[in-house]
């Protein structure tokens, strides 16, 4: 599917939580909840690894990088890790400087397959109690 403004493959933002629901998964963050809300935000998808004994929460956005990166920023409060999606024709506009100066990662979407152009480093900022409520609520969905 080809979008009309450019942005191949998606046309909706929510078109890239499947395939990125799925490269979580192949990544061990097997337990995951969408839309989860936290403060006056919704996490696209917030995951748990059992085996890695991580959580991750990951943006979705289409374009507006920046924006992106005001709300996962946030994130880093509930998250070990922390990623903003985007369809890859949108990747190369994106400040990965940015991104490394905040250890937020990033993932392309193309064909609905994913790649890791950024990796997130661990949040230093991660608050235990929020932590552990949205484990809580992801155990308790699955």
């Amino acid at each position: 599917m080809r979008a009309k403004s450019g942005r191949a493959d998606f046309r909706r933002e929510q078109e890239l939580a499947e395939p990125v629901a799925r490269y979580l998964r192949n990544r061990a963050f097997g337990l995951q909840g969408s839309e989860v809300a936290f403060f006056e935000y919704r996490i696209d998808i917030y995951g748990y690894s059992r085996r890695q004994d991580l959580t991750i929460a990951v943006e979705l956005k289409m374009t507006k990088w920046p924006r992106a990166v005001e709300q996962a920023l946030l994130y880093q409060l509930c998250s070990d890790l922390v990623y903003i999606a985007m369809p890859r024709k949108q990747v190369e506009r994106v400040d990965v400087e940015t991104l490394n100066a905040h250890g937020l990662g990033l993932i392309a979407v193309e064909r609905g397959r994913c790649e890791e152009v950024v990796p997130a480093t661990r949040s230093h900022v991660v608050r235990k109690h929020y932590r552990e409520t949205y484990l809580a609520m992801l155990q308790e969905g699955s």
